[in-house]
C-alpha cells in the first residue's frame, strides 16, 4: 500500500473528525484518605476506575476476521482501479510534466506500490520535483468541481472527499474531461485502513487495544461527514463518498511550506513508510520533492516518512503495522483524568486549568520508560486535602515546581514536570506507583488472545492467507477467478489497485492487528515491571531506614 509523506511534525489534524489513533480511554483515580490539612496518600485506598471498550472474545489466527458483511466492490465507483500502470505513467510524464526522475514504479512490492531507484541516488538530493498543477488542494478541487457554492462551505477534508466522490462517479457516467481522470482511475479500490473493515472485524481483532475506540471514531466520525455531504450533494454516493475518505487518509498530506495547506500529490503518494526514516516531503522550493535521508542503489526501494506515528496509527489510517520491535515510534497512551465523583474534582479540575493544563491528560509510555510528569500529575489527582483552597498551591508543587524556584519561570518556558515533585513524600511516591502497576495490569489483561497467539499471528506472512480454515472459507465464499490476486468483480484489474482476495485481506488485517497488540503488550509489561522494581526498591529503602532509627 503506497501512502504519502509529510513534514515530521504533521500529526494529520482532523479539525472536526475525532480521530486520533493512539487516543486510549480514560482511567478516572481517586484515593480517599483520612481527614488532614496536608496531601496524603495511602496506597491501600487506591482505586483505580479504568473506562474501556468490551474486550471481545478470543479468537485463533485461522477464525479471526471472518466477515459478516464488509464493503461491497459495487459501492465503489466502478472506474476506480481500472488504469494501468503504463497509463497512469503516460499521464504523470506527458500531461503533468514529471520530469524524468532516478525512481521507477513497482507494484509487486511487499507493501504493493512503492518507487525503487532505477540508478544510484546520494543522500539528501532532490527527488520527485512534482509541479504545483499536480496538485489536488482544496482550491484546485473547488475549480475543477461542478458542484457549486455550497461545496466551498464543507470542511477541508469533506471537500476534498466530495470532490473525489464527484470525479469518481462522473467518469463512471462516462465523462472523463476531468483534469484529474486518469489519476482517479489509478486510485486503489481499498487501501486496508479500518473503513474497509468489516464491523466484526474492528471487535475482534482490536479488542482490548486502545485502537478499538479510535477505530469507531474513525468510522462514525466519516459517516457524520458523509450525512452531512449527502444533505447538500444527494447525487454522491455513500460508497463512493466512504471510498474518497479512506484514500484521503491513506495518502493526503499536509504542505509545510503552504501552512499546512493540505494536498493529494500524485507520484509522491506512490511512496511507501519506512519506521526511522527521516525523509520528508519539502515544497518550498515551487514543486514538491524529497530529499532522501541515505544512499539508495538501483533496485532498492526508496521511503519516506509519514511522520513519528505509533503503529496503531498506521494500522487505523493505512492498514498496516511493522513487524514487532521495528517501530521506534511506538507508544502506549495512558489517559489519566480526575475523578467526578472526587469531592474536589471541580477544584481540581479549576487548579489543573490555572496552569495550562486539563483534567484528563495523555501521557505516554514507552519501551525505554515513561514520563515523570505521569508520576507528578496521579499524585495531585490522588491527593485529598481537607481544605480544597489547598489545591492550587498543591498542583504548582507537583506539576511545576515551588514558587522560589520553579513557579512563573516553569510556567513561561512551560517546563511543566520537570520542577515538579511527587506528592505525599514516601507514601505518595508509593501510591502512584502501585496505581500505575494497577492500571497496566488491568489494561494486559482486557487482551483477550494469549500473548503467545498474538505473537504466532503476528510473524505470518501478510500477504498469505493462512491454511487451515481460511483457505476452506475462500473455497466456500470466493469464485476461482480470485486466486489471481482480485476479488473476481474486475478481472481486468492489475493487482496494484489494491483489490485482494478476501481471504488475503483477512489476513493482512489479522496479522497488523497482532503486530499492534504484541506491541503494545511488550511496552505495558515493561513499564509494569519498572514500576514494580521501583516499589520494592521503595519498601526496601523504607525498611532500612526504619532498622536504622530503631
Amino acid at each position: 500500500h503506497a501512502r504519502a509523506s509529510q513534514a515530521p511534525r504533521d500529526r494529520r489534524d482532523m479539525s472536526s473528525f475525532a480521530m486520533s489513533a493512539s487516543a486510549s480511554a480514560a482511567v478516572n483515580l481517586v484515593s480517599r484518605a483520612p481527614p488532614r490539612r496536608v496531601a496524603t496518600h495511602r496506597a491501600s485506598s487506591t482505586r483505580v476506575r479504568a473506562i474501556q471498550e468490551p474486550t471481545g472474545e478470543t479468537a485463533t489466527a485461522e477464525e479471526e476476521a471472518q466477515p459478516a458483511s464488509r464493503a461491497a466492490d459495487e459501492d465503489i465507483p466502478a472506474p476506480v482501479g481500472t488504469a494501468s500502470k503504463e497509463e497512469f505513467m503516460a499521464w504523470m510524464l506527458g500531461v503533468q510534466k514529471l520530469p524524468e526522475g532516478k525512481m521507477d514504479l513497482v507494484v509487486d512490492l511487499p507493501e504493493g506500490r512503492g518507487l525503487v531507484a532505477r540508478e544510484d541516488v546520494r543522500k539528501g538530493e532532490s527527488l520527485l520535483e512534482i509541479p504545483d498543477a499536480t496538485l489536488i488542494t482544496v482550491a484546485r478541487a473547488v475549480s475543477e468541481s461542478k458542484l457549486g457554492p455550497a461545496h466551498v462551505k464543507l470542511q477541508e477534508w469533506s471537500l476534498l472527499a466530495a470532490f473525489l466522490a464527484e470525479q469518481a462517479l462522473a467518469i463512471e457516467q462516462g465523462d472523463e474531461s476531468g483534469k484529474f481522470a486518469v489519476y482517479i482511475r489509478a486510485l486503489p479500490r481499498r487501501t486496508g485502513g479500518v473503513l474497509d473493515w468489516p464491523e466484526e472485524d474492528i471487535n475482534t481483532l482490536l479488542a482490548g487495544s486502545p485502537s478499538l475506540r479510535a477505530a469507531k471514531d474513525r468510522q462514525t466520525s466519516v459517516e457524520s461527514a458523509i450525512l452531512t455531504i449527502r444533505g447538500e450533494f444527494p447525487q454522491l454516493t455513500p460508497g463512493a463518498l466512504r471510498w474518497a475518505f479512506d484514500v484521503l487518509f491513506s495518502r493526503l498530506i499536509r504542505l509545510p511550506s503552504r501552512g499546512g495547506e493540505l494536498a493529494l500529490v500524485p507520484w509522491a503518494d506512490m511512496l511507501n513508510h519506512k519506521p526511522g526514516c527521516e525523509a520528508y516531503i519539502d515544497d518550498s522550493g515551487g514543486m514538491v520533492c524529497l530529499s532522501p535521508d541515505r544512499k539508495y542503489k538501483p533496485g532498492e526501494q526508496v521511503f519516506a516518512s509519514y511522520g513519528a506515528r505509533p503503529s496503531s496509527e498506521l494500522l487505523i489510517s493505512y492498514g498496516f503495522a511493522p513487524p514487532v520491535g521495528e517501530n521506534p515510534d511506538d507508544f502506549y497512551d495512558l489517559v489519566l483524568g480526575v475523578d467526578p465523583d472526587d469531592r474536589w474534582a471541580e477544584q481540581k479540575a479549576a487548579a489543573l486549568r490555572g496552569l495550562g493544563l486539563r483534567p484528563v491528560e495523555t501521557f505516554p509510555l514507552r519501551l525505554n520508560g515513561y514520563p515523570k510528569q505521569l508520576l507528578q500529575y496521579a499524585s495531585f489527582i490522588l491527593c485529598d486535602p481537607e481544605d480544597p483552597s489547598e489545591l492550587p498551591e498543591l498542583a504548582q508543587r507537583a506539576l511545576i515546581g515551588n514558587k522560589a524556584i520553579g513557579g512563573l519561570l516553569g510556567m513561561v518556558t512551560k517546563k511543566r514536570g520537570t520542577q515538579g515533585e511527587v506528592l505525599g513524600g514516601e507514601a505518595g511516591e508509593i501510591a502512584v506507583r502501585e496505581m500505575v502497576a494497577d492500571i497496566t495490569t488491568d489494561a494486559l489483561s482486557r487482551y483477550p488472545n494469549t500473548l503467545e497467539k498474538d505473537r504466532d499471528i503476528a510473524s505470518q506472512d501478510p500477504s498469505k492467507p493462512s491454511k487451515g480454515k481460511k483457505s476452506k472459507f475462500a473455497e466456500e465464499v470466493m469464485p476461482p477467478s480470485a486466486a489471481a490476486g482480485n476479488d473476481g468483480a474486475f478481472p481486468n484489474a492489475d493487482a496494484w489497485v489494491g483489490v485482494f482476495s478476501e481471504p488475503v485481506r483477512q489476513t493482512q488485517r489479522s496479522v497488523a492487528a497482532a503486530r499492534v497488540r504484541v506491541s503494545e503488550r511488550r511496552i505495558l509489561a515493561k513499564t509494569d515491571s519498572e514500576v514494580r522494581l521501583q516499589l520494592r526498591k521503595i519498601k526496601a529503602d523504607m525498611m532500612t531506614k526504619s532498622s536504622k532509627s530503631q
